[in-house]
Protein backbone atom coordinates (compact mmCIF):
# COMPACT_ATOMS: atom_id res chain seq x y z
CA UNK A 1 0.00 0.00 0.00
CA UNK A 2 1.57 3.50 -1.28
CA UNK A 3 -0.43 6.31 -1.66
CA UNK A 4 0.81 9.78 -2.85
CA UNK A 5 -0.26 13.11 -2.91
CA UNK A 6 0.48 15.96 -4.35
CA UNK A 7 0.74 19.63 -3.03
CA UNK A 8 -0.98 22.42 -4.78
CA UNK A 9 0.71 24.13 -7.99
CA UNK A 10 2.85 27.06 -6.75
CA UNK A 11 1.37 29.73 -9.07
CA UNK A 12 1.95 32.49 -7.06
CA UNK A 13 5.65 31.78 -7.69
CA UNK A 14 6.03 31.11 -11.25
CA UNK A 15 4.21 34.09 -12.33
CA UNK A 16 6.83 36.31 -10.51
CA UNK A 17 9.73 34.34 -11.89
CA UNK A 18 9.12 34.47 -15.14
CA UNK A 19 8.82 38.05 -14.78
CA UNK A 20 11.77 38.06 -13.41
CA UNK A 21 13.32 35.61 -15.93
CA UNK A 22 11.83 37.75 -18.58
CA UNK A 23 13.59 41.36 -17.54
CA UNK A 24 16.63 39.37 -17.17
CA UNK A 25 16.21 37.97 -20.90
CA UNK A 26 15.79 41.51 -21.46
CA UNK A 27 18.68 43.09 -20.17
CA UNK A 28 20.89 40.47 -21.45
CA UNK A 29 19.71 40.92 -25.18
CA UNK A 30 19.69 44.69 -24.99
CA UNK A 31 23.92 44.38 -23.91
CA UNK A 32 24.20 42.26 -26.54
CA UNK A 33 22.71 44.78 -29.23
CA UNK A 34 25.72 47.12 -29.17
CA UNK A 35 27.61 44.39 -29.65
CA UNK A 36 26.26 42.69 -32.87
CA UNK A 37 25.78 46.25 -34.61
CA UNK A 38 29.08 48.12 -34.93
CA UNK A 39 30.27 48.04 -31.44
CA UNK A 40 33.48 48.44 -29.43
CA UNK A 41 35.66 46.09 -27.60
CA UNK A 42 34.41 47.33 -24.27
CA UNK A 43 30.42 46.64 -26.04
CA UNK A 44 31.70 43.23 -26.97
CA UNK A 45 32.73 42.59 -22.74
CA UNK A 46 29.34 44.05 -21.73
CA UNK A 47 27.54 41.72 -24.18
CA UNK A 48 29.77 38.69 -22.53
CA UNK A 49 28.60 40.27 -19.15
CA UNK A 50 24.99 39.97 -20.59
CA UNK A 51 25.17 36.29 -21.36
CA UNK A 52 26.85 35.30 -18.41
CA UNK A 53 24.31 36.97 -16.11
CA UNK A 54 21.28 35.68 -18.69
CA UNK A 55 22.85 31.83 -18.52
CA UNK A 56 23.14 31.85 -15.18
CA UNK A 57 20.19 33.53 -14.00
CA UNK A 58 18.22 30.87 -16.56
CA UNK A 59 20.24 27.43 -15.05
CA UNK A 60 18.77 28.96 -11.30
CA UNK A 61 15.14 29.44 -12.94
CA UNK A 62 15.22 26.13 -14.06
CA UNK A 63 16.43 24.37 -10.89
CA UNK A 64 13.36 26.51 -8.95
CA UNK A 65 10.74 25.35 -11.33
CA UNK A 66 12.11 21.69 -11.15
CA UNK A 67 12.17 21.35 -7.39
CA UNK A 68 8.57 23.35 -6.96
CA UNK A 69 7.41 20.35 -8.97
CA UNK A 70 8.74 17.56 -7.03
CA UNK A 71 7.02 17.90 -4.00
CA UNK A 72 4.70 15.15 -2.72
CA UNK A 73 3.45 13.31 0.56
CA UNK A 74 3.63 9.78 0.18
CA UNK A 75 2.28 7.45 2.79
CA UNK A 76 3.50 3.63 3.04
CA UNK A 77 3.08 0.99 5.68
CA UNK A 78 5.24 2.76 8.19
CA UNK A 79 6.16 6.10 7.24
CA UNK A 80 4.88 9.48 6.03
CA UNK A 81 7.53 10.39 3.45
CA UNK A 82 7.61 14.52 3.00
CA UNK A 83 9.53 15.80 -0.21
CA UNK A 84 8.58 19.56 -0.42
CA UNK A 85 10.97 21.19 -3.37
CA UNK A 86 14.19 20.16 -3.47
CA UNK A 87 15.07 21.66 -0.55
CA UNK A 88 12.85 19.69 2.31
CA UNK A 89 12.54 16.00 2.75
CA UNK A 90 10.94 14.35 6.21
CA UNK A 91 10.08 10.42 7.05
CA UNK A 92 7.80 10.05 9.73
CA UNK A 93 6.99 6.79 11.54
CA UNK A 94 3.59 6.05 11.28
CA UNK A 95 3.49 4.80 14.98
CA UNK A 96 4.53 8.57 16.43
CA UNK A 97 2.08 9.93 14.91
CA UNK A 98 -1.47 11.01 17.79
CA UNK A 99 -2.84 13.64 15.95
CA UNK A 100 -4.35 14.62 12.01
CA UNK A 101 -6.47 17.11 11.67
CA UNK A 102 -7.40 20.60 9.92
CA UNK A 103 -5.59 24.14 10.71
CA UNK A 104 -6.15 27.31 9.89
CA UNK A 105 -2.57 28.86 10.24
CA UNK A 106 -2.24 32.58 11.91
CA UNK A 107 -0.91 34.92 10.82
CA UNK A 108 -1.79 32.95 7.38
CA UNK A 109 0.78 35.08 4.91
CA UNK A 110 3.29 33.37 7.18
CA UNK A 111 2.36 29.66 6.53
CA UNK A 112 0.71 29.41 3.19
CA UNK A 113 3.77 29.69 0.65
CA UNK A 114 6.55 27.60 0.93
CA UNK A 115 8.60 26.25 3.63
CA UNK A 116 8.20 28.31 6.94
CA UNK A 117 8.51 27.51 10.97
CA UNK A 118 7.70 28.87 13.96
CA UNK A 119 11.45 27.96 15.28
CA UNK A 120 10.22 25.74 18.23
CA UNK A 121 8.13 22.51 17.21
CA UNK A 122 6.70 23.12 13.66
CA UNK A 123 7.62 23.20 10.42
CA UNK A 124 5.38 24.20 7.37
CA UNK A 125 5.03 22.74 3.83
CA UNK A 126 2.39 24.57 1.72
CA UNK A 127 2.02 26.17 -1.50
CA UNK A 128 -1.29 27.20 -0.95
CA UNK A 129 -4.70 25.52 0.33
CA UNK A 130 -6.01 23.72 3.70
CA UNK A 131 -3.26 22.44 5.82
CA UNK A 132 -3.51 19.35 7.43
CA UNK A 133 -1.35 18.95 10.64
CA UNK A 134 0.60 15.76 11.75
CA UNK A 135 0.92 15.52 15.30
CA UNK A 136 3.60 13.46 16.94
CA UNK A 137 4.11 11.96 20.23
CA UNK A 138 7.62 12.19 20.46
CA UNK A 139 9.30 15.62 18.79
CA UNK A 140 11.52 14.21 15.81
CA UNK A 141 14.95 15.94 14.98
CA UNK A 142 14.69 17.71 11.79
CA UNK A 143 16.90 19.26 9.88
CA UNK A 144 15.81 22.34 8.50
CA UNK A 145 18.70 24.00 6.81
CA UNK A 146 21.57 25.61 8.34
CA UNK A 147 19.03 24.47 11.70
CA UNK A 148 17.88 20.95 13.64
CA UNK A 149 14.60 21.64 15.04
CA UNK A 150 12.77 18.93 17.76
CA UNK A 151 9.59 19.10 15.97
CA UNK A 152 6.48 17.76 16.93
CA UNK A 153 3.58 19.09 14.37
CA UNK A 154 3.93 19.45 10.29
CA UNK A 155 1.73 21.13 8.78
CA UNK A 156 1.44 20.40 4.82
CA UNK A 157 -1.04 21.82 2.31
CA UNK A 158 -1.88 19.32 -0.22
CA UNK A 159 -4.29 19.57 -3.55
CA UNK A 160 -6.80 16.44 -2.17
CA UNK A 161 -6.33 17.52 2.07
CA UNK A 162 -9.40 15.85 2.86
CA UNK A 163 -8.58 12.17 1.10
CA UNK A 164 -4.83 12.86 2.15
CA UNK A 165 -6.51 12.76 6.15
CA UNK A 166 -8.31 10.00 6.15
CA UNK A 167 -5.73 8.17 4.50
CA UNK A 168 -3.41 8.87 6.82
CA UNK A 169 -5.81 8.27 9.73
CA UNK A 170 -6.26 5.13 8.64
CA UNK A 171 -3.00 4.12 7.85
CA UNK A 172 -1.84 4.86 11.80
CA UNK A 173 -5.14 2.81 12.82
CA UNK A 174 -4.05 -0.09 10.57
CA UNK A 175 -0.40 0.08 11.87
CA UNK A 176 -0.97 1.12 15.19
CA UNK A 177 -3.98 -1.21 15.70
CA UNK A 178 -5.93 1.33 17.67
CA UNK A 179 -8.47 3.22 17.48
CA UNK A 180 -7.61 7.39 17.83
CA UNK A 181 -10.43 9.80 18.60
CA UNK A 182 -9.69 11.94 15.14
CA UNK A 183 -10.29 15.62 15.61
CA UNK A 184 -12.12 16.76 12.42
Amino acid sequence: MEKRFYFADAFWFRVPLKALVLGVAVFAFLSLYPALTSGTASDHEHALFGLTVLGGFMLAATMFTVAIDDSHVEIDDEFVHVRFEAFFTVRIALSDIVGVRSVDPRPRWRYRFGLATNFEDRISCSHGGTMVEIELAHPQMTRLWPRVLPVTRFWVAVRDHEAFAVELQRAVTQHTGTEHAWAA
